[in-house]
């Protein structure tokens, strides 16, 4: 199954290249790898040496330049290699280094703590593409927590999974409110698109106070409501504009929880599940960091994560859900909007692929 190229996608989080460490992930079908150079600038470029295809990740840094473990090739931050200490005979004086070897690399951008790759043609990459994310941005007033996961799934099952909001009380048992509802209880969901974007709306009105609530907002009443607005750029960014605030109060006394969940394939049976949760509320608590850092990483890896595990796994290797015929339901018309728009975008850019072959083709024949 083919993945959309010309679009960014998250490869992780600015953090991960504390150190001067190496970051080797393989990302769309792609060994990738990504560090930080010494004025500060976050590169990526292919992660296998052309001559023995060594993870080059597993190798050391000497300045900007990075060398591979297997013969000591070493390449500069463009992908260019510079040094081949392999001697003529045996002997440890450097021979020029050979010109072909030269690494794929990536367009690369750092926003909001984020790490956004561009996987097709470098040229055509465009930053204003890049989804806004900055509501999620640790700043004054807020703290943001990280999290990444490895699911075994296709990407687009994990992202049919973060837009729906339906399978919370059965699956999740922390964030079920239960069944003791008073007569006003409500809730209320929608879908819009606009353009390739797609929100999902969903709120629950004059609900019950949830666990989870007591830690991020420790003075919050018995009578709230809980909103999870959920943005779809795509192929797998999702921004969600959540919170815990009190009822009939137009959104305004609570707590305010945004966070980005990105999902990028690393092939056509996994992917990652990138996120990040930002609070405006009970800043100075370890509780609240610690509680959303286990709460988000125990519910993926042990319920939503399994769940989508094993509905791929129940697919017998089939990877486009909506070739098998599911029965669909009206919660559904967010995740199936957003497949379609990727199934277009699919087409688009095997058609402008294919003319550009064409025209490539007409050229070497007139000349």
């Amino acid at each position: 199954m083919a993945f959309l190229k010309n679009v960014w996608y998250c490869a992780g989080f600015s953090h991960e290249l504390d150190d001067a460490k190496l970051l080797g992930r393989k990302l769309v079908g792609e060994h990738v790898l990504i560090y930080r150079t010494e004025s500060g600038e976050a590169v990526a470029m292919s992660n296998v040496c052309p001559h023995r295809f060594a993870p080059l990740s597993e190798g050391h840094r000497y300045g900007d330049n990075v060398s591979c473990p297997y013969h000591g090739l070493e390449f500069n931050a463009e992908g260019q290699c510079v040094r081949n200490p392999n001697g003529d005979k045996g002997t440890l004086t450097d021979l020029k280094a050979p010109r072909v070897a030269r690494l794929k690399s990536y367009p690369l951008e750092e926003l909001w703590g984020i790490l956004f790759i561009w996987m097709g043609k470098p040229e055509k990459a465009d930053t204003s593409l890049i989804p806004d994310f900055s509501m999620t941005e640790e700043r004054p007033g807020h703290r943001t927590v990280f999290g990444f996961h490895k699911l075994d799934a296709h990407y687009e099952l994990a992202v049919d999974n973060l837009m729906d909001r339906t399978h919370v009380q059965f699956l999740h048992p922390r964030l079920n409110l239960g069944t003791d509802f008073r007569d006003d209880f409500e809730r209320r969901y929608s879908t819009e698109q606009i353009g390739d974007e797609i929100w999902d709306y969903h709120c629950e009105l004059n609900a019950p106070r949830m666990p989870l609530t007591a830690i991020l907002w420790p003075e919050a009443p018995e009578l709230m409501e809980y909103y999870f607005d959920v943005r779809w750029n795509a192929p797998g960014h999702m921004l969600l504009d959540a919170g815990s605030v009190a009822a009939n109060t137009d959104r305004k006394i609570g707590s305010h929880t945004p966070g980005a969940n990105m999902v990028t394939p690393i092939d056509e049976h996994s992917c990652y599940y990138f996120w990040n949760n930002c609070r405006d509320s009970n800043l100075d608590s370890a509780e609240a960091d610690k509680g959303l850092q286990h709460g988000i990483t125990d519910t993926f890896a042990n319920e939503d994560g399994r769940m989508v595990a094993m509905c791929q796994e129940m697919m017998d290797g089939e990877t486009d859900l909506l070739s098998m015929k599911p029965l669909l339901l009206p919660s559904d018309e967010a995740a199936v909007r957003a497949r379609r728009v990727i199934a277009r975008k699919l087409r688009e850019e095997a058609e402008e692929e294919a003319r550009e072959a064409a025209d490539n083709g007409a050229l070497e024949a007139a000349e």
